[in-house]
């Protein structure tokens, strides 16, 4: 009885497991059969950024010479598409699909800028550190760096500091522009009063901003800071203010 009970058992799941496969099978056929109604593009962080619209990304795709509209569902195609919305300046990521209607969609993510640098250049610094170009049609509430700024200046050791003030709420709710007028001489505009931060150089800024949080919190409390024009951080264990 327990070997009959087996063997049917045994049976079952395999003619189950050939049923699924032979399903598999047969719907991925039918679905390379298919021909695709609709490109859809779906851009999932619209809400939080917009530097590109549906429309557009399906333009730019259908002007590189894709347009699946028509033809057959394929893999390879879902790939192309894939690839050419990826170099659409504004894409960051991009996944394509087949839904069981005929529709091919891609979802995109837009690049996130992290810093702008404005000056004899303009243009945004990615969270990836890659350069992004500006557009006039949409803002980005990001730190602005004006002055000599280079694209490596901008791209490594500016990045990082940005990415330390920004982690920072003191600092980030102080701080409203960056100036670099030297690679020595960083100045930070803060955003209430007229006095001018001298970071100096980059090296160690993580302690010259500590003592002058201290004197924020503890001195100026007390007697003010706003007819200062300038707060100098660049001598050791000073904080000068003019």
């Amino acid at each position: 009885m327990e070997l009959w009970k087996k063997i049917i058992w045994g049976t079952v799941l395999a003619l189950a497991g050939g049923y699924l496969v032979f399903s598999l099978l047969f719907f991925r056929t039918k679905r390379q059969e298919q021909t695709c109604r609709h490109l859809r593009v779906e851009i999932t962080d619209r809400k939080s950024r917009q530097f590109a619209t549906d429309e557009e990304i399906r333009q730019f795709i259908v002007r590189q010479g894709i347009n699946p509209e028509g033809s057959a569902i394929s893999e390879q195609r879902c790939h192309q598409i894939e690839e050419a919305a990826l170099q659409h300046p504004m894409v960051r990521t991009a996944t394509c699909y087949p839904t069981p209607g005929g529709d091919i969609v891609v979802r995109l993510t837009q690049r996130e800028p992290k810093i702008r640098i404005m000056g004899a250049d303009n243009y945004y610094v990615d969270a990836d550190r890659r350069i992004m170009q500006v557009r006039s049609t949409t803002a980005a509430d990001v730190p602005i760096i004006t002055g000599h700024v280079s694209q490596r200046m901008a791209q490594e050791e500016l990045f990082d500091f940005c990415e330390w003030l920004e982690d920072d709420d003191f600092w980030t709710a102080q701080v409203e522009q960056i100036h670099v007028a030297g690679p020595s001489r960083i100045e930070l505009v803060p955003r209430v009063g007229s006095g001018i931060i001298i970071l100096g150089s980059l090296k160690e800024y993580e302690g010259k901003l500590r003592k002058l949080k201290v004197l924020y919190q503890k001195g100026f409390s007390r007697f003010g800071w706003k007819e200062y024009k300038e707060i100098d951080l660049r001598f050791k264990g000073q904080v000068v203010c003019r």
